[in-house]
């Protein structure tokens, strides 16, 4: 089973700079199993310029897929899934090997934590932050698989994004791309992996401290970071509940919760206002939204443009309601190099 381990490498310092001598260490192919569909992206990366979209492709998930969440996956029978990861694979010309999964939000508790100073070790640092979730967790530590990054700091307190996932979920959905014949060799969550995508976006327009949110709209929940400057300041992803994920039932619910994040932000954080939100939207058709969240104090809201990270190749289009589809995974295969 793969780790957890590289999760937070797209939220890292969130300083561009550093990672333009590294070589990336994402696959350049990705696979987004979602609750209804899942979608391949397969990328060439060139020596300069953006890599070469080559492939993407979706099927629909099984029929009888339910919502997951931590405590359980919403994968349905896994063999039928199994059957269509491979029909992507097929239908692509991609040839299964090690690739990058890409998980929903639900599936993870993320949390932003602030200890009051830094633990002397690794070790030390490994069982605070394990003792402060102990509390938190419904389920056995001892099940759990955590990944957390340090974040950058202005005071002595040290601040940590951490991610949490029950083991077994993860290896679910490890055994379906497994049964497809690949090898998942990095695992990302939705809203991470599109951080990774709008990285280059989000760091120009947050020059001078501005704070700048990212905004995920996907099947069954959605997910709001704010980045001020260089520092992650605010996290939350929230569930849709059975009944709310119709089109006209989630702008209501979308609306409420982004109206209480920013106030959130505002009276908690001291935040000013939020100048630029960059959104990905699968819930409704591009753009449409974009007039109600910047009344709600999102700032200009910008959709989320992938094709603008990639070249397309062999005739490909990629108009903007697909590129909102595959955003995710793309980042998740753009990995640290671009």
């Amino acid at each position: 089973m793969s780790s957890l381990a590289s999760l937070m490498e797209p939220i890292r310092r969130l300083d561009l700079e550093r990672f333009a001598a590294l070589r990336a260490s994402s696959p350049p192919v990705a696979v987004e199993l979602d609750r209804d569909e899942m979608l391949l992206v397969r990328l060439r990366r060139r020596r300069r310029g953006n890599p070469d979209l080559e492939a993407h492709a979706a099927r629909p998930m099984p029929d009888h897929a339910a919502e997951g969440s931590i405590l359980r996956p919403g994968l349905g029978a896994a063999e039928e899934a199994a059957r269509r990861a491979r029909e992507l694979f097929e239908s692509t010309g991609t040839r299964p090997g090690r690739v990058s999964l890409v998980l929903p939000d639900n599936l993870a508790r993320v949390s932003l934590m602030s200890l009051p100073e830094r633990p002397p070790t690794r070790r030390h640092l490994d069982e605070m932050v394990r003792f402060k979730l102990r509390k938190s967790v419904p389920f056995r530590m001892e099940e759990a698989t955590i990944s957390y990054q340090v974040l950058p700091s202005h005071d002595k307190e040290t601040h940590l994004l951490v991610a949490l996932m029950l083991r077994s979920v993860v290896e679910q959905y490890e055994q379906v791309l497994e049964a497809a014949g690949a090898r998942p060799g990095r695992v990302d969550l939705s809203t991470l992996s599109l951080f990774n995508l709008c990285r280059r976006d989000i760091a120009k327009a947050a020059a001078g401290d501005r704070d700048v949110a990212l905004l995920n709209c996907a099947r069954g929940y959605f997910s709001l970071l704010i980045v001020r400057g260089q520092r992650l300041l605010f996290y939350r992803s929230k569930s849709l509940a059975p009944g709310d994920e119709l089109r006209e039932a989630v702008e209501p619910v979308l609306n409420r919760e982004v109206a209480a994040s920013v106030s959130y932000y505002q009276e908690k954080l001291g935040g000013q206002a939020v100048t630029t939100t960059f959104v990905r939207d699968v819930t409704a058709p591009p753009g449409t939204r974009n007039g109600s969240l910047e009344a709600l104090g999102l700032g200009t809201v910008v959709p989320v443009d992938p094709a603008a990270s990639l070249a397309l190749v062999g005739g490909l289009r990629l108009d903007p309601e697909a590129g909102q589809r595959i955003a995710p995974a793309v980042g998740a295969a753009i990995g640290r190099g671009e």
